[in-house]
C-alpha cells in the first residue's frame, strides 16, 4: 500500500447562504465519507485547516501573514490515506462533500519517500 494526500479546496463564501438546516446536512456528508473512509482501515488522518496562519519565504525565511486568496480557491483540509495506487485514491476522493460546489476541488498527491 501507498500513502496518499487529498488537498481539499473551496470557496469559503460557498456555504454563506446556506440555511442551518443545510449545514447540518453537509456536516452529515462530510461526516458519512470520513466515516467511510475510516471503516476501511485506510485513513491515516483528517482535519480541516483553519482559514488564517503564516507563510514563511526563503531564502530570507521571511514571516507574513496568509495564506490570502487567490482567485476564489482555499485549501481548507486534507485526508491522508493508504491506496494501492492513485487510481484507488482518486476513487476515494471521488466522494468528496467539497466536489458538491462549483470549483470544489480534490488533488491527489502520492506521498514520496525520503532518502
Amino acid at each position: 500500500m501507498k500513502e496518499f494526500l487529498l488537498l481539499l479546496r473551496g470557496n469559503p463564501s460557498d456555504n454563506a447562504h446556506l440555511s442551518p438546516e443545510q449545514i447540518q446536512a453537509q456536516l452529515k456528508r462530510w461526516r458519512d465519507w470520513i466515516g467511510q473512509i475510516a471503516a476501511t482501515g485506510n485513513m491515516l488522518g483528517a482535519q480541516p485547516l483553519e482559514n488564517s496562519g503564516k507563510v514563511m519565504r526563503g531564502p530570507s525565511k521571511k514571516i507574513t501573514d496568509g495564506p490570502f486568496m487567490e482567485g476564489k480557491e482555499v485549501l481548507g483540509g486534507y485526508v491522508l490515506l493508504k491506496a494501492k495506487s492513485i487510481d484507488d485514491a482518486i476513487k476515494t476522493g471521488e466522494g468528496c462533500p467539497i466536489l458538491e460546489a462549483e470549483g470544489g476541488t480534490v488533488e491527489v498527491r502520492e506521498i514520496g519517500v525520503m532518502g
